[in-house]
C-alpha cells in the first residue's frame, strides 16, 4: 500500500504536466474598440452601440477609444500592432479597403495584419445636385456632362474619400469629365453644393436626407445595388444606365491577425445579435442604411471584393496620397 501511494505521488506531477491547460473564459478584463475618427460620427455611434451591447452580454466593460487622424491610419495601426488576444478591436471603415491603394507606404498591411470579425452595415451614397444644374434625372446628368466636359464641378470631403472615389468611379464608367473640388470635411462640402459653388456631391444618405426632404437639393440616383426605402422612387446608378457600377461605404469590426478563432466567432455572433435588435434595425434602416449579418468568412469575402473594386478606380484615376 505504501509503495502504491509513493507511485501515485510520483505520477501526479507528470499527469499535471501533460494535462491540457485550462482555457480562461473570454473576456476576463475590459475590451477596447478603437474608432479611428473623432467622436460624433456614424462610426463612433455604431461603435458605442456595439460596446454597450457587448458590455451587457459579457459582464465586462467594453470601452470606445477615439484615435482620429491620418485618414484613419493612426487608429488602424494601433489595432494592427496590438496583441492578438481579442482585447483590442477596430471599428473599421471603407478606409481599410482604400488606404492600401491610395498610400505608397503604410505602417501596416490591412490584409495581413487585421482579421475580419463582423460586418455591421453598408452605406450607399446618393448623387445629389444643386437645383441650378439643368438636369432632372441621372440620364440627363450624364448627357449634359458629355456635352459639357469639365463644366460640372463636384465636391468631396477630401482626396481619396468615399465622396471623391464614388464620383471618380462614375466618371470612369460613364466616360465623362467633371472637375473635382476637395474640401476638408463634410460640412464645407455640403455647404458648397447648397450655395451653388459646386454642383454635385456623392453624399451619404444620413447627411443628405434633411436637405433632400426640404427641397434644397435634388437627388438623381443612389450608388448601391438596390433602391433604399427612404427614397423608393430614386433609381440606382445601374438602373439609370451605368452597368456594373456600385459605390458602397461600410463599417465593421476587425481584430489583430492571429486572434483565436473561438474569440472571433464569439464576437461575430454577439455583434450580429446587437445589430439585429428591432430598435437598432429601425434606427438605421430609416436612414437608408443596410445592416448585415454574416460570419467572418462572409465579411472577408465582402472585404476582398470591396478592396478590389476601389483599387481599380484608384489605379485608373492615378490617385495617390502621401
Amino acid at each position: 500500500m505504501r509503495k502504491l501511494f509513493k507511485l501515485c505521488a510520483a505520477l501526479i506531477p507528470v499527469a499535471v504536466l501533460h494535462a491540457a491547460p485550462a482555457r480562461a473564459a473570454y473576456p476576463e478584463r475590459p475590451v477596447k474598440i478603437i474608432v479611428p475618427f473623432a467622436p460624433g460620427g456614424i462610426a463612433d455611434g455604431t461603435a458605442r452601440l456595439i460596446a454597450a451591447e457587448l458590455s451587457a452580454r459579457f459582464g465586462q466593460p467594453v470601452l470606445v477609444e477615439n484615435r482620429p487622424g491620418g485618414a484613419a491610419i493612426i487608429g488602424t495601426q494601433a489595432v494592427a500592432k496590438a496583441p492578438a488576444d481579442g482585447y483590442t478591436l477596430l471599428m473599421g471603415s471603407t478606409n481599410v479597403s482604400t488606404n492600401g491603394a491610395l498610400y505608397k507606404k503604410l505602417p501596416y498591411d490591412a490584409e495581413k495584419d487585421l482579421t475580419p470579425v463582423a460586418l455591421a452595415l453598408t452605406l450607399p451614397g446618393a448623387i445629389i445636385t444643386h437645383p441650378s444644374l439643368p438636369v432632372k434625372n441621372f440620364g440627363e446628368l450624364i448627357a449634359y456632362a458629355r456635352r459639357n466636359p469639365e463644366k460640372i464641378s463636384y465636391a468631396s470631403v477630401g482626396l481619396g474619400s468615399f465622396s471623391h472615389l464614388a464620383v471618380e468611379g462614375l466618371t470612369q464608367r460613364a466616360a465623362v469629365k467633371m472637375v473635382h473640388v476637395p474640401y476638408k470635411g463634410y460640412a464645407p462640402a455640403i455647404t458648397s453644393v447648397l450655395s451653388g459653388e459646386t454642383e454635385l456631391l456623392a453624399s451619404d444618405l444620413q447627411g443628405a436626407l434633411p436637405y433632400l426632404q426640404a427641397g434644397k437639393l435634388n437627388v438623381l440616383a443612389v450608388t448601391g445595388t438596390r433602391r433604399v426605402s427612404v427614397l423608393p422612387d430614386v433609381p440606382t446608378v445601374q438602373e439609370a444606365g451605368i452597368k456594373d457600377y456600385q459605390a458602397v461605404a461600410w463599417l465593421g469590426v476587425l481584430a489583430p491577425a492571429g486572434t483565436p478563432a473561438p474569440i472571433v466567432s464569439l464576437l461575430n455572433a454577439e455583434i450580429n445579435k446587437a445589430m439585429q435588435k428591432p430598435n437598432v434595425v429601425h434606427r438605421y434602416t430609416e436612414q437608408g442604411i443596410d445592416l448585415f449579418t454574416g460570419d467572418p468568412n462572409a465579411f472577408k469575402k465582402f472585404l476582398d471584393e470591396n478592396r478590389a473594386a476601389w483599387e481599380r478606380i484608384i489605379k485608373a484615376g492615378n490617385i495617390s496620397l502621401e
